[in-house]
This record gives C-alpha cells, sequence and structure tokens, in this order.
C-alpha cells in the first residue's frame, strides 16, 4: 500500500518528449539566438565511493560550445561545468536558456527514459551563484541502478529531464525571490553553472534536493562518461534582445497572451514574415498578416517569430 501510495502522489510536472503538456524545446528550434561560447569543467569520479575508480574522461570542453549536436562532455559523480556566453543573459519573458543533455527513451513512444540530471546555478560575477530550486519526487527506497529509466514527470528545475535534441528550460524568474541581499542581477547572467547529481541514496555521498529529498538517478555509472553528459546550453534571452525591446525607435507588441482565439501583432514596422512553431521547433503557421487566427492549435506553449524592415522578433506565448 505504501508504494501505491507513492505512484499517485508525484508525477507533479511537465511530462517527457512527445506527450502533451511536455516543456521540452527541440534544438532546431528558431527561438534560441545564442549559444555557449566556453566551457570550463571540473571532471568527478567514475564512482564517488570508489575513488580509486578513477575519474572520468570523456569528451572535451568544446564539446558543449556552439549548437547543440551529437557530441558531449561527461562530468563524472559531482563534477562542474562553468558556461560563459557572448552576451549576458536576461529575464525575460518565459524560458530565458536551455541545457541539452543526451538521455533516451527506453523504447519509442515510452515515457521512461534513461535520464542524468544535474543542478544549475547562475551568477553575475562568477563568484555568488543562485540554485535553481531543483525538486524530485523520485522514491528514494530502491536504487535505480546504472542503466535504469526514470518519468520526466517525476522531477522539476533539473538539467536533463529531456532525451537528446531537446533541451530543458529555465526561467530566471524562478530566481527572484532568492536574489536579495546578492550580487546576482537576473538581467546579466555571464555564468551558468552544472553540477552532476550523485544519484546514490547512500547518505553518505547522496544529493539533496531544495526539499532535502534524496535525488534518485542512474548509479553507479562507472565508466568513462559517467555522470551528467553536457552537450550544450542554447539562449533564448540576451542583452542583444533587451537593447531590441527597448529600441526607442522600434515597437512591436504581440497580444493577448495567453490567447485564445486571435493573435494581435502591434509594430511601428512593415511585417515581411510572421511564423509560429511549436516547443520541438515544427513550423505550423506561416504569414505576413499582423491578426493570426490559431483557435485551431492545441492549449500549450508556443513560438513566434516575427520578421519586419528592422529587426527579427521573437516570442513565446500561450495557447489557452
Amino acid at each position: 500500500m505504501f508504494l501505491q501510495f507513492l505512484i499517485v502522489k508525484a508525477q507533479t510536472y511537465a511530462p517527457q518528449v512527445g506527450f502533451d503538456g511536455t516543456t521540452a524545446i527541440h534544438k532546431n528550434n528558431t527561438i534560441f539566438i545564442d549559444w555557449a561560447n566556453s566551457a570550463t569543467i571540473t571532471r568527478g569520479y567514475k564512482d564517488i565511493a570508489i575513488p580509486e575508480s578513477g575519474y572520468v574522461d570523456y569528451g572535451v570542453e568544446t564539446d558543449a560550445i556552439g549548437v547543440a549536436n551529437t557530441n558531449i562532455v561527461s562530468l563524472g559523480d559531482d563534477g562542474e561545468a562553468v558556461i560563459t556566453f557572448n552576451h549576458p543573459i536576461i529575464n525575460g519573458e518565459g524560458a530565458d536558456f536551455a541545457v541539452f543533455e543526451n538521455g533516451f527513451l527506453e523504447q519509442d513512444g515510452s515515457e521512461l527514459a534513461y535520464l542524468e540530471l544535474a543542478f544549475v546555478e547562475v551568477s553575475t560575477d562568477g563568484v555568488e551563484y543562485i540554485r535553481f530550486p531543483a525538486v524530485s519526487e523520485n522514491q528514494s527506497e530502491t536504487q535505480i541502478d546504472g542503466f535504469g529509466f526514470m518519468d520526466a514527470r517525476y522531477i522539476n528545475n533539473f538539467a536533463g529531464k529531456y532525451i537528446q535534441d531537446y533541451g530543458t528550460p529555465f526561467d530566471l524568474s524562478e530566481l527572484i525571490p532568492l536574489t536579495n541581499g546578492t550580487t546576482v542581477d537576473l538581467n546579466n547572467i555571464n555564468y551558468i553553472k552544472l553540477i552532476d547529481v550523485i544519484g546514490t541514496i547512500d547518505t553518505t555521498y547522496a544529493s539533496y534536493d531544495i526539499e532535502n529529498n534524496i535525488v534518485n538517478d542512474p548509479y553507479p555509472s562507472e565508466f568513462s562518461s559517467g555522470g551528467f553528459d553536457l552537450n550544450a546550453v542554447g539562449v533564448i534571452h540576451n542583452s542583444n534582445t533587451n537593447l531590441l525591446e527597448n529600441n526607442q525607435f522600434f515597437r512591436l507588441n504581440i497580444y493577448p497572451n495567453p490567447v485564445n482565439l486571435t493573435l494581435i501583432i502591434e509594430s511601428n514596422s512593415v511585417i515581411k514574415k510572421v511564423i509560429i512553431y511549436s516547443l520541438q521547433g515544427k513550423e505550423l503557421i506561416s504569414t505576413s498578416t499582423n491578426q493570426i487566427d490559431i483557435y485551431f492549435l492545441d492549449k500549450g506553449i508556443y513560438f513566434i517569430s516575427v520578421e519586419t524592415n528592422n529587426e527579427i522578433f521573437k516570442k513565446e506565448f500561450i495557447k489557452n
């Protein structure tokens, strides 16, 4: 009865790629305006409980730079990656960046996937970091083995929640209550730190979430590519976006948001092209009008790209 209770209690969060309500963003989605330009890796052990197992050594730092692809650099147990960018990330509307790992489904159509997780932290000065409040609802009584699978609905605000080619999004606005008295400016994020989750349920080495729950993920992974495998970090809002949105000569407004029937675009520049994409990067609507009927779209999150004579403007919106 106890195990049955756990199953009913959990599954609070967004599901895996391919299921209604997922927040995964495909690497080809035009919402990404920049990618990481440097990565500094501090390797962790293949198995932290057995130091003589040595450190992971798969991949190199440059594998985490640029557009998401099939290259990875492995962090190992409790390993870290510090990522920088061409321009500071800012707190825009909705998700501001996404982290890519190389997880994979148990089988086609399954909600279960092999996922290796990492905590995500942000910093302005590279000294003081704030961590996204990550939550794990995975049970902690039985160890998920080194080749085990998990359900994305049980985890939130961990990098690695989604499978390869799909980024896990992070919204800086969630950190607003945590910035008081810190040096972290959410409109001037220059560093993102990823810290591998040690997936063991052994309390000697375990990682804990914001609610002090043990984070149970595949363990041990005693091989050269063990731990979190960093593929890429894509930027959705940065200081260039900020300059565009505050340009005194350029005005563009997209409303209502959330929207039920018709999306309206107001601009002081000629609208040349409008494209609406799914989270997976699939083009759904292409037009040049400023009023777009979207009543037939399913409820969920979408992206809109508006090309004018001056700029290309990208934004997230919600269909009710």
